[in-house]
């Protein structure tokens, strides 16, 4: 890092690909308004600390494997009672760590798109108050420790989220609705046809319905199951499975497939999420909150399956309460609620039409222009 210079300094994580899909949506949109500026995304945690860095990924890891209702409760109680104590063990070597980073960058604007560098955020702005700190929030329900009161931006999904972040004391004049910043690629249509092609199939397919399936960045989250569940209905529609990083259930997916001679489609990490959306009629996926946007700027129905509790769940209920998705709560729903969807052509209508409203058109660059106020 050493003689690199950046105006926008974003303290991202790779644990959980959202964060990072976020922080790429805001550099486009920057070097769209205003391609003179440079950015700088960094993976705050391991700028921290790669040792840090470890611990929280596989903490986060093992608690959603093993004790995810533990995951939940801890993610539920960590409000302004605990905030402090919270970043007082992982906002000092934060700070120290952010001091060092706008040293060697010589940044004015900091933006956080994931939790722990909005918690330092704060610290940083106590000790450095004339700088420039937003938070972007890539779920619909804020993380508290990553909402500190004294920022001077915060972008969130709707209004809903609006008014928790106003509950934790933030003044209602620095928070805007805008939605969680994707991609504007995504607001650009695809033909169907030409995305399939060529893709495998069950025999005679072109004519049938398309089935997405998706497990989050690693791939995981019951993705091996949430496809056997699915495999009995395969000759009657097309399944694509998007199984991230994690080429372990990629490989055992397709030899299940080969052995019971079921027609799927398994990829590995992709850069056609958008297109396959577009092209597929259903979406089964984790609900992550940039997945769960994604989905709603492509008019996607969601079946939002196994939700954890904590972030999964409040995004899951943000996207039943736009009437753009249901919840499979167990993987022995998915197959029925799936078929709901596609069986009923009014039921997809009026999710697909759900989608079109509740999505929030243009929020990269709506957030991008109201970050770039810190440079005026």
């Amino acid at each position: 890092m050493a003689g690199r210079k950046a105006d926008i300094l974003i303290l991202s994580s790779t644990i959980g690909s959202g964060h990072m899909r976020a922080s790429a949506a805001l550099v486009k949109a920057f070097g769209s308004l205003r391609p003179e500026l440079q950015s700088l995304t960094v993976d705050f945690p391991r700028e921290v600390s790669p040792t840090l860095e470890r611990v929280i990924r596989r903490a986060y890891l093992e608690a959603l494997k093993i004790w995810p209702a533990a995951y939940g409760r801890l993610y539920r109680t960590s409000g302004s009672g605990r905030r402090e104590v919270y970043t007082r063990y992982l906002g000092r070597p934060g700070v120290r760590a952010l001091e060092r980073l706008v040293g060697e960058t010589g940044a004015k604007v900091l933006v956080a798109p994931h939790f722990y560098g909005g918690g330092v955020l704060g610290r940083y702005k106590q000790k450095h108050p004339s700088a420039f700190c937003a938070v972007v929030l890539t779920d619909y329900v804020p993380h508290p420790i990553g909402v500190p009161d004294n920022l001077d931006l915060y972008v969130v999904a709707d209004e809903r989220a609006a008014e928790m972040v106003a509950k934790l004391g933030v003044p209602e004049k620095l928070i805007h609705a805008t939605g969680i910043p994707i991609d504007t690629a995504f607001e650009e249509p695809v033909d169907a046809s030409d995305v399939l092609a060529g893709l495998p199939g069950p025999d005679g397919h072109e004519d049938l319905p398309a089935v997405m399936v998706m497990g989050g960045g690693l791939g995981g989250g019951a993705l091996e199951e949430v496809t056997i569940s699915l495999l009995d209905a395969s000759t009657a529609l097309r399944l694509i499975i998007l199984c991230g990083t994690n080429d372990r259930t990629r490989i055992r997916l397709e030899r299940l497939a080969r052995r019971w001679n079921y027609p799927i489609c398994c990829l590995g990490f992709t850069d056609r999420v958008r297109e396959l959306m577009y092209a597929s009629s259903v979406l089964v996926t984790k609900p992550g909150g940039m997945t769960c946007t994604e989905a709603l700027a492509c008019g996607l129905p969601q079946v939002l399956y196994r939700p954890i509790p904590g972030n999964e769940e409040d995004n899951s209920a943000a996207i039943v309460r736009y009437g753009a998705g249901v919840i499979a709560r167990d993987t022995s729903e998915v197959l029925g609620q799936t078929l709901r969807i596609l069986v009923s052509s009014s039921l997809r209508k009026r999710m697909v039409e759900a989608a079109q409203r509740a999505h929030r058109p243009h929020s990269a660059l709506s957030a991008a222009k109201l970050i770039l106020q810190g440079l005026e």
